[in-house]
């Protein structure tokens, strides 16, 4: 009987036990977030030291920062290449992906937060081709121009093409400059901020010179969400102090200041040597 009874104290103290760990795990969950490893600035992009990438910064990061400031909650940020980094959320191997824009299918896979910025879909082509804008209306318009580049992985269905098996995908955004010298494309598409920054990042100092861009007709600014993962055990907390936190960001004014402080990095760093 005392064996007994030492047996139902043991299973009880364990179960106990068991509860106040997981108690603990969801109060203080250990969070990673993912953004896209060949850098979509100002949003994400690298820190750098002679030359060398270092650690991700941007918009993204300090808007992280702020949304869990006050929580005691820890969080990591990975940068992979865009396409992994969207698997390993849908999966629930990574619990977010900043940066995203959303298809009907991404709304299906993942849980979207509300919009932290929004960007500008445009086109681009050398002057050379075009002194004066192409005359279109619609994006389409395009294809019988020439050959039209865009970057694999990344949604272009907000541009509103519909032929998107006319585009030609390439890895790295700020490779799609050098695709219209090497005249493998006569047009690429690119959310104008972030093509901006990445020229600046890359010190790319002839393009405003050789290039021009306009944006898509007819088409609204695209806005930009953080992509939770269905299958991550904090989702709803993630969503709801995301939305929260971010909402009062905006009102406040203090998004529109950061994104700037990391516009005006990113000239300085255009600059140096």
């Amino acid at each position: 009987m005392e064996r007994l009874c030492s047996l139902f104290v043991f299973f009880i103290l364990s179960i106990s036990a068991s509860c106040t760990y997981a108690e603990q795990e969801f109060i203080q969950p250990a969070l990673t977030f993912c953004v896209e490893d060949t850098e979509f600035p100002p949003y994400n992009y690298f820190d750098r030291s002679n030359g060398q990438k270092r650690q991700t910064q941007g918009y993204d990061v300090d808007v992280l920062a702020r949304v869990f400031a006050s929580t005691g909650i820890e969080y990591k940020i990975v940068a992979l290449p865009w396409r992994r980094c969207l698997k390993e959320v849908r999966e629930g191997l990574i619990d977010a992906a900043m940066s995203a824009s959303l298809n009907a299918q991404r709304q299906q896979d993942y849980i979207a937060t509300q919009a932290y910025y929004y960007l500008t879909p445009s086109y681009f082509y050398l002057h050379s081709d075009y002194p004066n804008p192409p005359d279109i209306t619609h994006l389409d318009q395009l294809i019988p121009l020439g050959h039209i580049c865009g970057i694999k992985g990344f949604n272009y269905r907000n541009f509103g093409l519909t032929q998107l098996d006319k585009l030609y995908e390439i890895n790295d955004l700020a490779h799609l400059p050098d695709m219209l010298k090497r005249n493998r494309c006569e047009f690429f598409l690119a959310r104008k901020e972030t093509l901006l920054g990445t020229a600046a990042v890359n010190k790319l100092h002839d393009l405003d010179e050789i290039l021009r861009n306009q944006p898509v007709p007819n088409i609204q600014l695209e806005p930009f969400h953080m992509l939770i993962s269905r299958k991550s055990a904090y989702s709803k907390l993630i969503e709801e102090q995301f939305n929260q936190v971010v909402s009062e960001l905006i009102s406040s004014g203090e998004t529109q200041q950061l994104l700037e402080r990391h516009i005006e990095q990113l000239k300085q760093m255009a600059n140096q040597d």
